[in-house]
């Protein structure tokens, strides 16, 4: 199982909870008064601002999927206005990778976890990343991020406007947020996949061409591995065994097996560079003794252009070129 199916399950388990929601609904107001960070931090929230709540799973950050990019570019009044407050779904997570991240995103604070699903499921949705806007205590925006940045962008383009949206009733606001707690139970989604913005050849398609180093300092490329064998590419991520790679190792350990008994293939395996450096792919490398050669993806650009989000994960190509299949099993 890959790490997006695990999130897939955790979100399906979750949504049970959310059936019960419901039925035994809690009010914003009283679930984001005396909210705390991940460590134990009380939040102080200004009653004169209003509260952005951003919800979304740490490991979109770590691949270049995030919410932090958006919420920078959003108008400056409306930033203004706001106090922005980070919440992560209890799922699949623990206090030691929330402080990792944290290090690598301190914009992104505070940081609430939610456990239990307490806060999400007082606002209402599910589907992530979800952004919810609270005046005076009363939800008056939830949708996602594109739904952010146009309403943002109609009420605090100008000074004028932003000051006249501030002025009104938040009950009369409230009014108009769509209710979304009947469409989030019957289709749960999993998190960030109809936002990405990677590539996905899909079978029979023309493979990406690609050059790149391996970590022995030879140079491939697509056509040069694929001109007398089919290629196996096998995407890998060194942060294996975690928590959200549920199996990885027993998939590295057959990889091993598979590259040492079948020479009927060319393998390579192309290794995540998000939150490791080369360093850390070569223990990885040593640890789960692996003799195929790897290349450390800078930016994740090959893994961009064969729209690859899991690990392990592994695509073949044929001699022509072309995509002979994908997925998330090692054969």
């Amino acid at each position: 199982m890959n790490n997006l199916n695990l999130k897939q399950a955790g979100i399906y388990s979750a949504s049970i909870l959310l059936l019960l929601s419901v039925f035994f609904r809690v009010e914003a107001s009283e679930v984001v008064e005396g909210l705390k960070t991940f460590d134990g931090q009380s939040i102080e929230l200004e009653s004169s601002k209003l509260t952005h709540l951003i919800f979304q799973e740490i490991w979109s950050s770590y691949e270049g999927l995030g919410e932090e990019g958006r919420v920078a570019e959003l108008p400056k009044l409306f930033l203004t206005n706001s106090q922005q407050v980070w919440v992560q779904p209890g799922i699949n997570i623990t206090q030691a990778q929330l402080a990792e991240y944290q290090g690598y995103f301190p914009q992104v604070k505070p940081l609430v976890l939610d456990r239990g699903y307490r806060l999400i499921r007082s606002m209402g949705g599910w589907d992530l990343p979800l952004h919810v806007i609270l005046k005076d205590g009363k939800k008056i925006f939830s949708g996602n991020g594109e739904e952010l940045t146009a309403y943002s962008k109609q009420y605090f383009s100008t000074q004028v406007a932003a000051d006249q949206w501030l002025k009104t009733d938040a009950n009369a606001l409230a009014m108009n947020v769509k209710s979304s707690v009947d469409s989030t139970v019957l289709n749960i989604s999993l998190p960030n996949a109809s936002n990405n913005q990677y590539s996905k050849p899909e079978e029979g398609d023309k493979a990406p061409l690609f050059t790149a180093k391996t970590m022995t300092g030879k140079t491939v490329s697509l056509m040069g591995l694929s001109y007398n064998k089919p290629l196996s590419l096998v995407f890998l991520d060194s942060l294996c065994p975690m928590p959200h790679f549920p199996g990885c190792e027993a998939q590295i350990e057959q990889l091993g097996d598979l590259v040492a008994s079948d020479d009927s293939r060319v393998w390579l395996g192309i290794v995540s560079s998000f939150y490791v450096n080369e360093e850390v792919v070569q223990q990885f490398r040593d640890k789960f003794e692996l003799t195929l050669p790897l290349v450390f993806d800078i930016d994740n650009k090959i893994f961009q252009s064969y729209g690859v989000h899991a690990s392990p994960y592994q695509i073949d190509i044929n001699h022509d070129g072309s995509i002979r299949s994908r997925g998330d099993e090692i054969h």
